[in-house]
């Protein structure tokens, strides 16, 4: 990991968490799934197909290189509304340090174990485990429509942006990064911002998700250990 240009002065990160659809027509039953090979295999236009893909992507190989060592691919597919307004609750209630962690659970749980991100009893379980959060207050929560016309709203910023793939990195608001880059990508565009010495605490979200101001000042804890190279 490099270190800040002034060390008694890093940057400190605010990451929130904006929600995209890769099935935005899928229903919101939660009862209802699929396999993500069933649902691969439909996008890329059959086995063979897909099997090209993850050739040419190399998705397996670079997840290895940082530690996931496998993807479940008949892990179950389903509408993601309710995480990602799981997600932004936690968010506005206990600030991005747990919200990150609950993300972060999400995906090896999704991605590795398979679980369906549908599921308000997996959800709330997993929020009250990692997060805190009241279970009750969680479901509670899940079972209204709070929240959700946040996210229809950045879903048009998304597409005035012309955002329309995963992953993409909005930094300060200002600049913009696509794909599944490599960290030095990222680091060039921090060190930009270091350079500039004014730092990049814009948001092209969180008003629109209703994220309070004193929440946003709250940054990840820094790298512990001598991570510094």
């Amino acid at each position: 990991m490099s270190a800040p240009r002034n060390p008694s002065n890093p940057l400190r990160f605010f990451v929130l968490r904006v929600p995209f659809f890769l099935e935005p027509n899928y229903e919101r039953n939660e009862i209802w799934h699929e396999t993500n090979r069933n649902r691969l295999e439909r996008k890329w236009g059959g086995k063979e197909a897909f099997a090209a893909q993850k050739r040419r992507h190399r998705l397996k190989e670079r997840g290895q290189e940082v530690g996931i060592e496998h993807f479940n691919l008949d892990r179950l597919a389903s509408n993601t509304l309710a995480s990602h307004r799981l997600v932004q609750w936690i968010t506005k209630l206990y600030g991005c340090i747990a919200s990150e962690a609950v993300y972060n659970v999400l995906n090896h749980k999704h991605f590795v174990e398979g679980k369906k991100l549908n599921d308000t009893s997996f959800l709330c379980e997993t929020a009250a485990a990692t997060a805190g959060a009241n279970y009750e207050a969680c479901s509670d929560f899940l079972a209204t429509d709070s929240g959700i016309t946040e996210i229809e709203q950045t879903q048009v910023i998304l597409r005035n942006l012309g955002i329309n793939s995963i992953p993409t990195f909005v930094i300060g608001g200002k600049y913009v990064v696509s794909g599944a880059v490599h960290s030095t990508e990222l680091v060039r565009v921090f060190r930009e911002i270091e350079k500039a010495g004014q730092g990049a605490p814009g948001s092209s979200f969180a008003d629109a998700l209703q994220i309070p101001i004193n929440v946003r000042g709250v940054t990840l804890p820094p790298p512990t250990g001598s991570l510094w190279i």
